[in-house]
């Protein structure tokens, strides 16, 4: 199945070329269910998953409420795909109304496969749920690998293991070291104004890891000083921050100290660590999937008076707070797709994460192959090939040469970091998690989708393909 010309983006285009010259298809057997963003990148992840052989009329998505885009909807059902509709959560509330529009997005599947030919499900996700909620009895009834991309569905496994294999592009070094600062600066870059007329005021944020430190980086080349709050005993921060970046001991001192918090740990840090002492009139933004982030504020303040939501901006607002006044920016939600737009970091650039997405969905069908061909169990987390990671990276890094784009500027890279992630021992160092040494299949099946990227004919595909 041809792709369209109107969605074509670079990475996906040369990845997508890469598969044909390798024989690979998803297979007319293969389906997919996913939760995934509205947004205009998706429209060119599908297109190119369905120019690899996985009819439209198989795929299922679901977006979130907070980054859908309609016209990106309307375009994906004219194509034939099915996207369920997702319900506006209460405050405080998203995990409950998503955790529905999720138990809808599989029965919808369930019911639609259930006349079709389909031997395996892939399963994207963004945040988690998704993987975790697969139907038993669809599990019985198929084959299932999944691709996890955000930190809070790491989180989520470590609380509620899948049931059958994901492939971590979360925990991808190319993900976390050259991601990270794109949706960071799309953060900043949203706070702009307001920062920016306020130099006086202390920044604070909660987790320095990827999206945390990128942020952290980039307030601090607009000369802050920023205070953060990392539980973690073995963080490190970058020598060239160390000395504009200091901890604070606790979640409290940072709401004290600070006048903006932005929540970028990917859990719940208020969770029963709430009520806290903070500085009146402090504003929260997230980072983070859903609303967790705030979740305990939100549902607290949701019981006192004068709760208010502004219908336009979706800020909140409160008098009643422990100290005073609090405002919780876009109801918790992250404040990267505030603008509600088609996308929320511009497309041309972010297609490093859809091309990232679609090199561990190859992989993941790669893996169920060997699995029903009995070369390997289905279940556990791994990583995304480095090779693939290189591919793809290397791409995106020519695609932004061409236009112009200079990332150490606009985005805060270091011009080290971006030379390391041209080399595979740099890619599987800083990926997770790490494989076994005694892990053959997967030693097997990297060196097959090493294969796929280095436009090599790969057998078990070719025989998948001629069958």
């Amino acid at each position: 199945m041809p792709r369209s010309q109107t969605h074509t983006l670079e990475v996906t285009q040369s990845l997508f070329e890469r598969a044909k010259s390798a024989f690979f298809s998803f297979g007319e057997d293969t389906a997919l269910v996913a939760v995934q963003h509205m947004l205009e990148q998706t429209i060119d992840l599908f297109d190119t998953i369905a120019g690899l052989g996985l009819s439209r009329q198989n795929m299922f998505a679901l977006g979130k409420v907070y980054s859908n885009s309609r016209p990106v909807i309307e375009t994906l059902r004219s194509q034939g795909i099915t996207v369920v509709e997702t319900t506006m959560p209460e405050p405080g509330k998203f995990d409950d109304y998503f955790a529905h529009d999720t138990e809808k997005l599989w029965q919808v599947a369930a019911e639609k496969l259930a006349g079709r030919r389909i031997k395996r499900v892939l399963v994207l996700d963004d945040g988690g749920m998704c993987i975790t909620s697969a139907p038993p009895e669809l599990l019985q009834r198929y084959a299932m690998c999944g691709v996890e991309q955000t930190s809070l569905g790491m989180f989520r496994f470590e609380e509620k293991p899948p049931s059958f294999a994901v492939f971590a592009w979360a925990r991808a070094a190319v993900k976390l070291e050259i991601g990270g600062p794109l949706f960071s600066q799309c953060l900043i870059d949203r706070l702009a104004n307001e920062l920016h007329d306020r130099k006086q005021k202390q920044l604070g944020i909660i987790g320095m890891g990827s999206i945390g430190g990128a942020a952290a980086n980039l307030a601090v080349r607009e000369g802050r000083r920023v205070l953060y709050y990392d539980p973690r005993e073995c963080l490190e921060i970058a020598p060239a921050l160390r000395s504009h970046v200091s901890p604070v001991e606790s979640l409290e001192e940072l709401m004290v100290r600070c006048d903006y918090v932005i929540g970028c740990s990917g859990r719940n840090p208020f969770q029963n660590n709430w009520p806290l002492q903070h500085r009146p009139g402090i504003k929260l933004v997230s980072a983070s999937g859903g609303d967790q982030e705030f979740g305990p504020i939100i549902n607290d303040l949701t019981t006192k008076p004068d709760f208010n939501v502004a219908p336009d901006t979706w800020d909140i607002s409160s008098e009643h707070g422990p100290c005073g006044p609090i405002q919780i920016a876009y109801q918790g939600y992250p404040y990267n797709f505030v603008s509600r737009a088609r996308a929320a970091v511009p497309t041309h650039i972010v297609q490093l994460e859809t091309g990232g997405l679609l090199a561990a969905l190859i992989q993941a069908r790669i893996y169920l192959e060997f699995c029903e061909a009995g070369l390997g169990r289905n279940s556990g987390i791994h990583r995304v090939s480095p090779a693939a990671q290189k591919f793809v990276y290397e791409e995106w890094l020519k695609a932004m040469r061409d236009s112009r784009i200079d990332l150490c500027e606009i985005f805060g890279h270091h011009p080290a970091t971006l030379r390391a992630a041209q080399h595979e021992v740099w890619l599987a160092k800083n990926s997770e998690p790490r494989p076994s040494t005694r892990s053959v299949p997967l030693r097997i099946l990297e060196h097959e989708m090493d294969q796929v990227v280095c436009r090599q004919c790969n057998p078990v595909i070719s025989r998948q393909a001629a069958g």
